[in-house]
């Protein structure tokens, strides 16, 4: 995914419980990403790995150069269809329950 200076993608968050992972192939100062209430810069060479059920927003603030990211996309391993297959070695918040009804 290529973000040039300048350059903004509106606030989004994803529909399913899943876990988002960008390798930041080339990253110029300026590009940033905050996920939730944190922001982070890419340095090049690394990974960033963001629960995508939080809001997220990327920028390039730079004035010059451009962000390439490697965009992989995990089943997120709390979600209850992937519980089984971690036996233990992942803590899970417990579920949220419903909303109370409103009289």
């Amino acid at each position: 995914v290529r973000l040039q200076p300048g350059g903004r993608l509106k606030p989004h968050f994803g529909a399913a419980s899943r876990l988002g992972c960008h390798l930041a192939l080339r990253a110029d100062p300026g590009a940033r990403m905050s996920v939730g209430n944190r922001t982070v810069a890419w340095t090049t060479g690394q990974a960033i790995v963001y629960d995508d059920t939080y809001i997220r927003q990327e920028w390039h603030a730079g004035v010059r150069g451009e962000r390439y990211v490697l965009q992989v996309t995990f089943c997120h391993p709390c979600d209850e269809s992937q519980r089984s297959l971690y036996s233990g070695a992942v803590s899970c918040p417990a579920p949220r329950s419903a909303a109370p009804a409103v009289s």
